[in-house]
């Protein structure tokens, strides 16, 4: 009975490694700050994503790194999918590109966009 205990707490830590792992781009991002805002993006997606996803990507055509983050929210009094994408440079980043249910946004709507964000999560 004492060796089946060691195991099982042997292999817990091995297993709550497995699910907390995240890519060092998705955490650069989440933990990040930006100039118009005083919150982490995490914080700013959390409060205002609903079921928000992270995933990193590599771009086919210019091998960069990029992190989107999608997940429901308010566009014009209606509910909508949203995907915020985030260009990877070094230990930097920048927003790279809106879409609201599949259709590309302008930089004013993406600023919009970020402003109410940290306002939310204010």
């Amino acid at each position: 009975k004492f060796i089946m205990k060691q195991k099982t707490i042997f292999f817990l830590p091995i297993i709550l490694f497995l699910f907390s792992c995240e890519s060092s781009s998705i955490s650069l991002v989440k933990t990040g700050v930006m100039e118009i805002c005083d919150f982490t993006v995490g914080e700013m997606v959390d409060s205002y994503f609903s079921d928000p996803v992270w995933e990193e990507i590599i771009g086919d055509d210019d091998g960069r790194t990029y992190v989107n983050v999608s997940g429901g929210m308010t566009y014009n009094e209606e509910p909508v999918n949203a995907l915020l994408q985030f260009k990877i440079r070094d230990d930097m980043f920048q927003v790279n590109a809106l879409e609201i249910d599949g259709e590309g946004m302008g930089e004013l709507l993406i600023l919009g966009l970020l402003n109410n964000m940290c306002d939310e999560a204010f």
